[in-house]
């Protein structure tokens, strides 16, 4: 099948067997659901006969990805370009107007279709829009010092709610590690001092034996998550993480429909640098338990890293982006799990407020008594 043939068969699996109108994914369910005509459209997964997603090797991938033309590694699809945070975002076709969903600003949208690279799975919407904008007027709710304009967003439903899939990378090794360090162990010898009040007390000083140590340790390292936007940081990602990918299902477009898909901004070189630095970090910690002992002294740890593979992969949130003051700030829920973190501004006059009553308290109670 061709790769033309291939994406009109996407679009057909967009469309209302019904009525032929574009169709809806429903979070937490297995269908689309037409909002015209109520059909339910089943989503047909074709997962693996081993039942997971395979990753893909490391130096495979990055060779498909020098022209992305790889039709195991891309699709077409539409992409937008915000001018004002640099998100790159798929929208569905029929959208003629929008703004983005990282920063609230306003987006130019022409129509034009290139290459996207093809994530290996996604792990879909459970959260849908009513759950999720609950979640959020909770959050908004126990928000101290905020602008009272800043809270006036979550009086109502607002299209500053957006589902988004953000593109994650997942990175899978083996890793043979060989050392050399010291391992201490503690002993203590019964010392004399004086005290403040000049007589003579005994206490016990802690020293340390130092032996040689050295040896080589096996690491298994699967599903290294790392965010693959700056449009949402790592930093940000994380506060709603940690993310189950035991719910992975295999890429298919239908999920996307009425959903924002964020196309990636970190490349799978730098993300396997991230990945890779938290690697090492474990790898340490894996030594300093082998050495044993109170206490470690590691020389040098000569890693090699053996079956490097990779998944690249969409997690959904639902994001509000609000500007005030000329800031942008982003509100977001694990469209899976519920988790919310939100940026928020703070009112100086609200905080003012406060201090300027505790002193008028503080004053009222020194003077009456």
């Amino acid at each position: 099948m061709s790769f033309e043939e291939k994406t009109s068969e996407i679009d057909r699996g967009l469309k209302c067997q019904g009525c032929g109108a574009v169709l809806t994914y429903q979070p937490g369910t297995s269908y689309l659901e037409c909002s015209y005509c109520g059909t339910k459209n089943e989503i047909a997964d074709e997962m693996p006969v081993s039942g997971e997603i395979e990753a893909t090797d490391y130096k495979v991938f990055g060779k498909a990805m020098e022209g992305v033309a790889d039709e195991r590694y891309s699709y077409l699809g539409e992409i937008v370009h915000c001018n004002n945070c640099g998100a790159n975002s798929r929208l569905n076709p029929h959208v003629t107007a929008d703004v983005c969903a990282f920063c609230a600003s306003p987006l130019v949208i022409d129509h034009q279709q290139r290459r996207i690279v093809r994530p290996h799975g996604l792990v879909p919407f459970t959260v849908d829009y009513k759950q999720a904008f609950g979640l959020l007027t909770q959050w908004a709710g126990k928000v101290w010092f905020a602008p009272n304009d800043f809270k006036k967003i979550f009086n109502t439903r607002n299209d500053r709610l957006k589902g988004v899939y953000i593109p994650f990378w997942s990175y899978d090794s083996d890793v043979h590690s060989s050392y050399e360090g010291s391992r201490g162990e503690y002993y203590y010898v019964t010392r004399t001092r004086r005290n403040s009040d000049g007589e003579t007390e005994e206490y016990e000083e802690r020293r340390t034996n130092w032996y040689p140590a050295s040896g080589r340790i096996y690491s298994r390292f699967r599903d290294i998550v790392i965010s693959g936007s700056t449009s949402l940081p790592e930093k940000f990602s994380d506060k709603i993480g940690p993310w189950n990918l035991d719910y992975l299902k295999p890429f298919n477009e239908q999920y996307l429909s009425g959903f924002i898909a964020e196309t990636f901004s970190v490349d799978h070189v730098v993300a396997a640098g991230t990945a890779r630095a938290i690697m090492d970090r474990e790898i340490v910690r894996q030594v300093e338990d082998d050495i044993g002992g109170d206490t470690q002294d590691i020389d040098s740890i000569d890693s090699d890293f053996k079956s490097i593979r990779l998944k690249y992969i969409l997690l959904p949130i639902w994001l509000s982006a609000y500007q005030y003051k000329g800031k942008s700030y982003q509100i977001m829920v694990n469209a899976f799990n519920g988790k919310v973190y939100g940026q928020r501004p703070y009112s100086v006059w609200k905080i003012v407020s406060l201090i300027l009553l505790i002193l008028l308290v503080l004053y009222l109670l020194s003077f009456m008594g």
